[in-house]
């Protein structure tokens, strides 16, 4: 049986560098939302404004796959924001029952701020870590996703 510790788990090295990687991005997400909810957005709808914007007339179904969401729970969240005004859905031109979302320029703005409050914490978060050992991290973390999508 496992003790846990100050997020370490106690007998399971293996096990306590997924800990600290769950820990890092729970944090992240706990502080990105604390500073994204005075401009009225959450983490979760700027990641989806991300994802549109980077996949332009998107599905609502690829959107939560991406965003490793429900797709129930992804459509809640793109009613919500195309209620905001900040995205615009239309039915696909390859399907009438699809429907597919673009942002607007409303949609624009928000994402913009959003992004420049998660690049500021992004910046704060590693600031004193060399270049060399970031560099090593996500080559390490990147090794890993290859084996995780085999």
């Amino acid at each position: 049986m496992s003790v846990i510790h100050k997020t370490r788990i106690v007998g399971k090295p293996r096990l306590e560098r997924i800990s600290l990687i769950k820990t890092v991005l729970q944090g992240y997400r706990s502080r990105l939302d604390e500073e994204l909810q005075p401009h009225g957005i959450t983490t979760s709808q700027l990641r989806m404004l991300w994802v549109v914007e980077e996949n332009p007339a998107v599905s609502g179904a690829k959107v939560a796959r991406i965003c490793s969401v429900t797709p129930q729970s992804g459509q809640a969240t793109l009613a919500v924001m195309e209620a905001n005004g900040w995205i615009r859905r239309r039915a696909s031109d390859v399907s009438e029952r699809v429907l597919v979302s673009e942002l607007t320029t409303s949609g624009r703005k928000v994402l913009a701020r959003g992004k420049s409050i998660a690049e500021g914490l992004n910046r704060r978060l590693w600031k004193g870590i060399g270049e060399r050992e970031l560099a090593e991290l996500d080559a390490v973390l990147e090794a890993v996703v290859r084996k995780l999508e085999r």
